[in-house]
């Protein structure tokens, strides 16, 4: 059975001052460790876009455009306690002085946890591909656009596109998650969305380019509209540099 119930995202842009790295330390040596205190805080990771990984996206609309960081929160029981004292923790940071200058968010908010899929040469079980070691993400934002149409889609999708997605080389396994009306706090943005994240073996830019083209296919005559789909790598606090914004990146899709 698997723990998680829940995925905490915390998608945001560049910082307002063009160097994003102060605030990526702070977050990986103290914002994040701290949430491992949360009874129900099962694991965090987080990802960032290079400028091959901008050029590589095959979606973005709107602000989602401006998705340059991704943060995941895995959660389960107890839940409700655990997002409360998620969404109190950074407060009591600030009040001790330990709460950096903020990136722009352009979403935040909690997804139920639908399903996971696992690759076949990835060799563990479904439950346990986000602890596996990865190179990045590859994250899908969908918003439907004819609910009378939407719930055949997802029959499609989870019986064509998803296990097409997790057969593409590169992909080690896939989480889904989606908005549900029995998870609501005052934090969170609006919208009912469906993000779907793959989790990748290989360079998350080659890796985009093979998924470019099943993407297309699963939203030909589809009931979605792609807000986003767009590759992110590992971020390792040692290894920050390759995230830096440079203006030629800055205008690419």
């Amino acid at each position: 059975m698997n723990r998680v119930e829940l995925g905490f995202f915390s998608l945001s842009g560049h910082a307002v001052r063009g160097d994003d790295r102060p605030y990526l330390r702070w977050h990986q040596l103290d914002h994040m460790p701290e949430q491992y205190q949360l009874p129900g805080l099962v694991f965090g990771q987080r990802w960032a876009a290079t400028p091959a990984d901008r050029a590589a996206r095959a979606a973005a609309a709107d602000r989602w455009s401006e998705v340059e960081h991704v943060v995941l929160y895995l959660m389960g029981e107890p839940l409700d306690v655990t997002l409360d004292e998620f969404l109190t923790l950074g407060r009591k940071l600030a009040e001790m002085g330990r709460y950096s200058e903020r990136l722009p968010s352009r979403y935040r908010g909690g997804l139920r946890l639908l399903e996971t899929w696992a690759s076949p040469a990835a060799l563990v079980s479904p439950e346990v591909v986000p602890f596996r070691p990865n190179r990045g993400i590859y994250l899908i934002v969908e918003e439907a656009t004819d609910r009378g149409r939407y719930d055949d889609h997802l029959r499609r999708v989870h019986a064509e596109v998803l296990p097409g997605l997790v057969s593409v080389p590169g992909v080690a396994g896939i989480w889904v998650f989606a908005t549900s009306s029995a998870i609501r706090k005052p934090n969170f943005d609006d919208g009912d969305y469906r993000i779907t994240v793959c989790y990748l073996d290989d360079e998350p830019a080659a890796v985009a380019e093979r998924l470019r083209g099943p993407l297309a296919r699963a939203w030909a005559e589809a009931p979605v509209r792609p807000l986003l789909a767009a590759p992110y790598e590992s971020v390792s606090v040692w290894d920050l540099d390759r995230f830096v914004p440079t203006p030629a990146a800055e205008g690419a899709v």
